[in-house]
């Protein structure tokens, strides 16, 4: 990792809606695409727009997706590595083996400081999936006072617990703190007009060394830190062999005035998503998935952060 990898945790002051697909649901955690978005969308009400792009396009200024803490411990993606040895030995009529390994796929996220555990085969699942509670889910009731007719409908929110958060990584010389200091009013995540997303931050530089486990590994593998695609020429069979990876579909609307008279979807795109492991790195891009004729671009960020596994 660069030395210029710093920390940003966000304390949040209130509920955050982040989409899961539905509109009375919310996620507690964003990818890279989505914080890129917010962060580009200050960066346009500043002008620094321009110097953001390229520096996200040139490495200046490389994202991770936003990751849950807990008081002082740091969660990450769980690997998609293959089951250790040891594990694949236990007796499948274990009513214990049964429990572990279904409390091993509901954890998408693990701590730092149990990867060893983690890629030994030694994690007490049940027992980190009782401990993982960043807060909790919420529901309100709203009503479009504009509409003459308008009925309730129903706005999911999250809640974070005093003593957790999100944070993300940046990789780069690129000063995002004007961006932050605007973005902490504006908010993160939708329902900002209701006061949702609104957070404190603070810059950790370095890195605590507790947050980035070193690796053990001899294959030489690596785990994507933030949802990303290869360009087309970097996507071959050479790098897709041995890998282990989710795919993401990416879509959504397009939150520009200036862009078309009606509201316009982007175009669909796939990343492989945080966790995803790879022999073989990619750099990934910030591409444009505008899908209008003649209207300007729109940008999906998917450039990669690579942790050695």
């Amino acid at each position: 990792m660069s030395t210029s990898m710093r920390l940003v945790k966000l304390s949040f002051l209130a509920p955050v809606h982040f989409g899961d697909g539905r509109l009375s649901g919310s996620a507690y955690a964003i990818a890279a695409d989505t914080l890129f978005s917010a962060l580009f969308i200050e960066s346009l009400r500043l002008g620094a727009d321009e110097s953001l792009l390229q520096a996200a396009r040139s490495s200046d200024c490389l994202l991770s997706d936003a990751f849950p803490y807990i008081g002082d411990r740091y969660y990450l993606p769980r690997p998609m590595l293959p089951p250790h040895p040891d594990a694949q030995n236990a007796a499948p009529s274990d009513r214990n083996a049964a429990t572990a390994v279904k409390a091993m796929k509901q954890l998408d996220t693990i701590p730092s400081d149990a990867f060893d555990a983690y890629r030994a085969g030694t994690l007490d699942a049940p027992q980190e999936l009782s401990r993982f509670n960043p807060g909790t889910d919420g529901v309100q009731t709203k009503v479009n006072l504009t509409k003459p007719e308008a009925k309730p409908y129903h706005v999911g929110g999250f809640t974070f617990a005093d003593n957790a958060g999100l944070y993300f990584l940046v990789q780069g010389e690129y000063d995002l703190t004007p961006l932050l200091k605007s973005l902490q009013y504006s908010g993160l995540g939708g329902e900002r007009s209701s006061g949702y997303g609104r957070f404190e931050y603070k810059v950790l530089d370095p890195v605590p060394a507790s947050v980035l486990p070193r690796s053990t590994s001899a294959d030489g593998a690596h785990m994507l830190l933030a949802s990303a695609a290869p360009t087309d020429s970097e996507l071959s069979d050479d790098l897709l062999a041995g890998a282990r990876y989710r795919l993401r579909r990416r879509g959504g609307f397009v939150q520009s005035t200036a862009h078309a008279p009606t509201l316009q979807k982007k175009r669909d795109f796939y990343t492989f998503a945080a966790g995803s492991v790879f022999q073989q790195r990619f750099a990934g891009d910030v591409f444009d998935v505008n899908a209008t004729p003649g209207a300007h671009p729109v940008y999906r960020y998917a450039r990669a952060m690579w942790l050695e596994v």
